[in-house]
């Protein structure tokens, strides 16, 4: 085959083009951390994080300086590039300093105006974001060039400033101050760029430049609004479970009261007990404004729940057994999920037998998540109406929706008789919490 052979302006075109890919590929290794996604949602506003952006721009742009020099890989070279978008990033210190940084690493190769160049470039695209990005302007820069320059010529026939032209204006002018500047510097190396051919390729180099930046920053806005998207879920989630949990609360206090109400009349002192315990009860209740918790908390629940049951019916009608892996009790679940599953237990089984009656509590790791069983001793049925008992009483309903809710369709619960009489409830609940947590 023949060699392809390439003008010096075929290459500086191709190297050009290239410059979109190396950004498009830059961007997305910084956006595939989780809090940089929160960061420019604004959901985490911290130094530290806009640390991470400074190191990094400046490690990433100035190895590619770096691979510039070494290997004469021009498209390696985002210099400008990586000083505007550190600053339309990260503001003004961030830009400013990533720019400080490239410049240092063009200086050490004598290129000495770059320094000056590069930091200016960098402080500008900051203040710009400080003045754009809090009302979140700076995210409507477009892709086209063309459109930016129709939207503001058609505002300003309106009277209106386009403030999205901020953004396109500086971008040009700072390629503009660099080819000028390559003229007077370029020949003695202190500067390092394509010199002034004509205008054609100048305003290629610039229609690259402004497509180089708005891919990047289209690119993070989207990472931006899955994580808002992703927050919006989050609290419509929260909003859910929190009503829900609402409605086990009166359900709760209206069996219990009626639990008091039967006892007054036969034995005082077991109401005033059940009582003190329900008080007990609600007042970490409302300590507890969560709608999550682990399983080690919804247990401690369970068990002042258990105490009201047992002096209600007695230690020796009611026994409580735990098979309960100490692996599963940091697992998170909804608040007061599994209470109105052992109510249920208590209510159709042991209620229901004139002997001792059991209740077994057991939990085990499975798959991606944990399984509850939750079973009794009562009577003996052949088989149950599986869709009515989930959905017949505003407990068991609640819990149905609750563990819909939390776990994204991903849960599952089933009642099923029990060998012997009395029914087992098993509950999945998929680790919702776990696939949650940040790179």
């Amino acid at each position: 085959m023949m060699p392809l052979n390439f003008s010096q302006d075929q290459l500086a075109l191709i190297n050009l083009l290239l410059r979109i890919a190396v950004m498009a590929g830059i961007i997305s290794l910084l956006l595939g951390f989780r809090s940089v996604g929160e960061y420019l949602a604004r959901l985490k506003v911290s130094k530290g994080v806009k640390v991470k952006l400074f190191i990094f721009f400046a490690v990433i742009f100035s190895l590619g300086i770096v691979v510039r020099k070494m290997s004469n890989q021009a498209a390696m070279d985002l210099a400008l590039e990586g000083a505007l978008i550190a600053g339309f990033l990260g503001g003004a210190w961030v830009g400013s300093g990533t720019g400080f940084v490239i410049g240092l690493t063009c200086y050490s190769f004598g290129e000495t105006v770059a320094l000056p160049l590069y930091t200016f470039a960098g402080f500008l695209s900051g203040i710009l974001y400080s003045k754009l990005g809090e009302r979140g302007e700076i995210w409507n820069y477009s892709l086209n060039p063309f459109f930016i320059i129709y939207n503001f010529i058609e505002k300003l026939f309106k009277g209106r400033l386009d403030r999205n032209f901020l953004p396109f204006i500086l971008v040009i002018a700072l390629a503009l101050l660099r080819y000028r500047l390559l003229d007077s510097y370029y020949r003695r190396g202190m500067l390092y760029g394509y010199p002034t051919r004509d205008w054609f390729f100048v305003t290629i180099d610039i229609i690259v430049l402004v497509y180089t930046l708005g891919i990047a920053l289209k690119m993070a806005n989207n990472a931006r609004l899955e994580v808002i998207v992703r927050e919006e879920e989050n609290q419509l989630v929260h909003a859910k479970l929190t009503t829900l949990k609402s409605q086990i609360n009166p359900h709760f206090l209206f069996n219990t009261l009626n639990s008091i109400s039967a006892l007054i009349r036969t034995d005082a002192e077991k109401a005033r007990e059940m009582t003190r315990k329900l008080s007990s009860i609600f007042r970490k209740s409302l300590e507890d404004t969560s709608d999550t918790h682990s399983l080690s908390e919804e247990m401690e629940f369970i068990d002042d729940y258990l105490s009201i049951e047992k002096i209600r019916f007695g230690d020796k009608k009611l026994k409580i057994v735990k098979e309960l892996e100490p692996a599963t009790m940091s697992f998170h679940l909804p608040s007061m999920l599994l209470q109105p599953v052992v109510e249920n237990a208590i209510k159709h089984g042991i209620s229901c037998v004139t002997c001792g009656g059991r209740v077994r509590i057991s939990s085990k790791k499975d798959k991606n998540g944990i399984l509850v069983e939750i079973e009794n001793n009562g009577p003996v049925v052949d088989s149950f109406d599986m869709p009515s008992l989930l959905t017949g009483g505003v407990g068991m309903k609640n819990v149905v929706e609750r563990l819909k809710i939390y776990s994204r369709g991903e849960g599952k619960i089933s009642i099923e008789p029990a060998a012997g009489g009395g029914a087992v409830v098993r509950l999945f609940i998929p680790g919702v919490v776990e696939r949650r947590q940040d790179r």
